[in-house]
């Protein structure tokens, strides 16, 4: 990618940057390259490193391929979730400087995973969300009681490194000595917590980069809002810059996105077409049966030769499950799974693991790289690795359920001897035993549609998208208020709007946007439908082509 001129000015930027950061417009590019310099740079001595912190997993993966390339070494770096920084960085090995010693070691659960008369103390961490400061006492008790016990709430754990941070002058050394710069994407996503953490390390003297889109923050259900990026444009000290060109949409779908925000937008001027609605007589079977007939010619029109670059997106499960058990396509349902979900180290070892037996083009020191160094294992422990690494390989599908467990345990056991085992084996049996979960493990092929959440998607990109739920009702959502249909309201219509303006930016050629007669409620119920108003929204629906079916 030829880089512009404010894409190089971000990357080299020495003080602490805000950039606002379109859809298409290079973020991961420039923060990789910024990445990349400064793991040059002799300013950084080798014992020190970057924090890059990424929304999921693949994000932080993907960062990190791109930033260590060109004999890049990553020095003392970490490349990881919010979740993952907070848990290995801060509160196992800090923990005990504020909260005195657990009776065991410490492993992340879920509410879920409490007993029944003890999930009331613990539901207003994700319920009510409160502000550090509005944090009573009584409640820090119930908090250090269950770390004594060996325990921290997947929920609470950026919480608790906050906390940690606060109070533990250790902490703040080690943080200040090993790290130099921060950079935090998606920071659109960020909670209270989140964004505490941000400060914490940006006074103690770390160069930060915060990188977001407000237009993308579709999270709010979660207590994640963009007041905190947008917040940082005017906060002394730091730079603000912004990305705004899209290089990865067709110039109609650029127009048709940024009208949706602005009625008053610029508008590209083009003769191409690439934004479509397809009104449906009937339900979501019908949307799949018109999807099953009308993808290959979709695809042969606008030149798309893998089935893996066409994307339906879907707003609930409930679609999602209609679509999958109708569409007469190979298709792939993309969804998590608990393994995916546990922020346990060991659970993100079985993970690779897994992608390892089913990728035949992923090497295993990927997988033993995100962990460990090789080189400073003994020469009889490299030899136990790679006698494992030829008996995962070696495991016949059908025998699976049966040999994996103990086999990754064995790699844990080697390579995450601090961490404790917690829910993850639990979590690996449950995925080998079901055929739709293991399949998530596989690398798509070539052939298969993808199928999966306009929240899944959002990072993600395709050649053609299928933006299906563009329903009143479901986008956005509209509630009756005391239970009066005469007088509605929209219980978060920017993020709707937000959800939509992602599934719109996801596609490269073509978005086709889907609606239907009738659908279903969460609970199944069929309900007649109309289309949604998101499509007629400051004059959208002049910038599209409109088809029944």
């Amino acid at each position: 990618m030829e880089l512009t001129q404010i894409q190089r000015d971000i990357i080299n930027e020495e003080g602490n940057t805000v950039v606002l950061a379109s859809p298409g417009s290079g973020k991961t590019f420039v923060m990789s390259e910024k990445i990349k310099r400064l793991l040059r740079s002799d300013d950084m001595l080798e014992y020190q490193g970057v924090i890059a912190i990424s929304y999921t997993r693949k994000a932080s993966a993907h960062l990190k391929r791109k930033s260590l390339t060109d004999g890049v070494w990553e020095k003392n770096s970490f490349f990881g979730t919010i979740d993952s920084f907070c848990l290995t960085q801060i509160v196992l090995p800090f923990g005990t400087y504020v909260m005195g010693y657990p009776q065991k070691d410490v492993i992340p659960i879920a509410e879920k995973d409490l007993d029944n008369d003890r999930k009331a103390d613990y539901e207003w961490i994700g319920r009510i969300h409160p502000d550090y400061d509005d944090i009573k006492e009584s409640t820090w008790q119930l908090l250090y009681a269950l770390y004594h016990e060996g325990y921290v709430l997947i929920n609470s754990l950026e919480l608790m490194a906050l906390h940690v941070i606060k109070n533990c002058p250790a902490c703040k050394a080690h943080l200040k000595a090993r790290f130099k710069y921060v950079f935090f994407d998606e920071f659109q996503d960020a909670d209270t917590y989140t964004n505490g953490i941000f400060h914490e390390l940006v006074a103690l003297g770390l160069i930060a980069n915060a990188v977001g889109d407000p237009n993308q923050s579709i999270f709010g259900f979660a207590h994640k809002v963009s007041e905190y990026l947008e917040g940082l444009e005017t906060e002394p000290g730091f730079k603000a810059f912004r990305l705004a060109d899209n290089f990865r949409c067709s110039a109609p779908i650029v127009n048709y996105s940024n009208r949706l925000l602005d009625a008053n937008c610029a508008i590209i001027e083009t003769d191409d077409e690439g934004v479509e609605l397809i009104s449906v007589s009937g339900d979501e079977s019908s949307v799949a049966e018109y999807l099953t007939n009308i993808i290959s010619d979709d695809c042969e029109a606008w030149s798309v030769t893998d089935l893996s670059q066409v994307a339906i997106l879907v707003k609930n499960k409930t679609t999602q499950t209609y679509i999958d058990n109708n569409l007469e396509l190979p298709h792939r349902v993309v969804a998590s799974t608990l393994l995916d979900d546990d922020v346990n180290p060991r659970s993100r070892l079985f993970v690779m693991l897994l992608q390892f037996y089913f990728d035949k083009k992923m090497p295993f020191m990927a997988v033993l790289d995100e962990y460990a160094d090789y080189d400073l294992f003994t020469k009889n422990v490299k030899q136990k690795l790679l006698d494992l690494r030829d008996k995962i390989k070696a495991v016949e599908e059908a025998d699976i359920v049966d040999v994996f467990p103990s086999l990754f345990k064995k790699v844990a056991e080697i390579v995450l001897p601090r961490y404790q085992e917690g829910c993850s084996l639990n979590h690996l049996q449950t995925v080998l035993g079901d055929k739709k979960q293991i399949d998530t493990y596989r690398p798509l092929r070539e052939n298969e549609v993808v199928i999966m959440t306009l929240h899944k998607a959002k990072g993600l990109e395709f050649d053609i998208v299928y933006h299906l739920n563009m329903n009143e009702w479901e986008l956005p959502t509209k509630l009756p208020k005391d239970g009066d249909f005469n007088n509605l309201y929209y219980p978060q219509y920017q993020q709707d709007l937000n959800l939509h303006f992602v599934g719109v930016t996801r596609a490269r050629k073509l978005c086709a946007l889907i609606t239907s007669t009738s659908r279903h409620t969460s609970n199944d119920e069929a309900k007649q439908s109309s289309p949604s108003e998101f499509l007629y929204l400051n004059g959208v629906d002049k910038m599209r082509k409109d088809y029944s079916y």
